[in-house]
């Protein structure tokens, strides 16, 4: 067992490394569809111009049509393919300002919510990485989230309603729990899934004309991210179960989230899956981010979670007469 924290480690980098593959592929694809979309709009344009629209089922026509279009995706594809050379690393660059002012969370400053930073440098330093930063949002939803690539870089944000719903030992679990992710690279690869999917859901998800041309880099990208994080709730539940000094407090702690019914007040689509309890975004109602919820979501996860920690199941509601 003590091989697992590595083993997630390297599966995790290698799909972080598939990750940037795929999604640069989605940028070309995403481009080469925009340059479909330029080529039919000129070829309709000249042809209202000439004010006659029978050359249009000419042979020699279609063929130089389809040459035209061609060209223009080549193009494009090629262009798209620069700038997600560019625009991939700074996403993932501009990922914790996002999400902070998506959040309105606040970066704690020395001395602030000190029992909070004592927890994280204690449990960083036994997980041999550096100390991430910290943050506290004020919402009455008991949930945290990790964001960052490198542990010197990562961000863990708590609510302030977690803080308020938990005992010192529950907090304490669900940090081990976020630390754990850090040390794992699971949350690298959360936060490279969200910047490399985000921008494309977000801008293409709006109803518009970018979301007709770009439905199906749309769908890639929702599919991607549930390709990236694909099977990491269990396994993330293993690393954390082995690396917290308390497996009861942390199955009471994820408990608690699973059963408040109060829900996250400042969170997208696109930035779901960094949370520990992933948020469901009014109208999230596609396959895709149903099948991620199901992934990341703790339904089913509390009880394998009891097993893991060696707890007896939980015992079950009396049947009612």
């Amino acid at each position: 067992m003590e091989e697992r924290p590595d083993l997630f480690q390297r599966k995790n980098r290698v799909r972080i490394i598939g990750l940037v593959i795929l999604a640069t592929v989605n940028y070309i694809v995403a481009a080469a569809a925009a340059g479909a979309a330029i080529g039919l709009v000129i070829v309709f344009w000249i042809l209202s111009e000439a004010g006659d629209f029978s050359d249009l089922f000419d042979l020699t026509t279609i063929v130089v049509v389809l040459i035209g279009i061609g060209v223009i995706v080549l193009i494009a594809a090629v262009i798209g393919t620069f700038v997600a050379l560019f625009r991939l690393p700074t996403q993932r660059r501009r990922l914790e300002q996002r999400v902070l002012a998506e959040t309105r969370a606040t970066v704690a400053q020395p001395g602030e919510h000190q029992q909070v930073q004592n927890i994280i440098e204690a449990l960083s330093i036994a997980a041999g990485i550096a100390v991430p930063r910290f943050a506290m949002i004020d919402d009455r939803a008991p949930n945290s989230f990790g964001v960052g690539t490198k542990p010197e870089n990562t961000i863990i944000g708590i609510t302030s309603g977690l803080q308020e719903l938990l005992t010192r030992d529950e907090l304490e679990a669900i940090i081990a729990y976020e630390v754990s992710r850090v040390r794992s690279l699971d949350v690298a690869l959360s936060s490279w899934t969200v910047a490399l999917t985000g921008t494309a859901i977000e801008s293409l998800d709006d109803g518009g004309l970018a979301s007709i041309i770009g439905f199906i880099p749309l769908r890639l990208a929702r599919r991607l991210q549930v390709w990236a994080l694909r099977g990491s709730g269990p396994e993330r539940d293993r690393v954390a179960v082995q690396f917290t000094r308390n497996p009861e407090s942390l199955v009471d702690a994820l408990d608690k989230l699973h059963t408040d019914p109060s829900q996250i007040l400042r969170v997208s689509r696109a930035t779901a899956p960094l949370w520990i309890e992933v948020p469901t975004p009014a109208g999230a109602t596609s396959n895709s981010e149903r099948k991620l919820v199901a992934e990341l979501g703790l339904d089913g996860r509390i009880t394998e979670l009891r097993a893991l920690a060696g707890l007896p199941p939980a015992p079950t509601p009396a049947a009612s007469s």
